[in-house]
This record gives C-alpha cells, structure tokens and sequence, in this order.
C-alpha cells in the first residue's frame, strides 16, 4: 500500500494543477508579465547580494 502512494506522489506535479488553474483565472499575458516582474526583482536582489558596500 506503501508503495502505491510513493509512486503516485512522484507522478503529480503540484505545479502543473497551480499553472493550469492560474491560467484559467488570469491571462496568459498578465502571468508572463507576473514571471517577468519576478525575474527582474530576483536581479536586483542577487545584485544588492553580491555589492560589496559597506562590508569592508
């Protein structure tokens, strides 16, 4: 019985049912506008990481 449910959690892709029901309740333009926005925050953010300011 065990076993049954390993495999089948492997099997499911949480992301895949949240992408689906996302793009069901927004466009596909306001969700890539979204993964854009995250991206560039996600640049700013490893930059201010890595500045070296004030660390010497």
């Amino acid at each position: 019985m065990q076993d049954d449910d390993k495999q089948q959690d492997t099997s499911v892709d949480p992301r895949s049912f949240t992408d689906k029901r996302i793009l069901e309740e927004h466009s596909r333009e306001e969700v890539e506008r979204w993964r854009k926005e995250a991206d560039e925050r996600h640049k700013h953010w490893m930059s201010v990481m890595h500045n070296s300011y004030g660390r010497d």
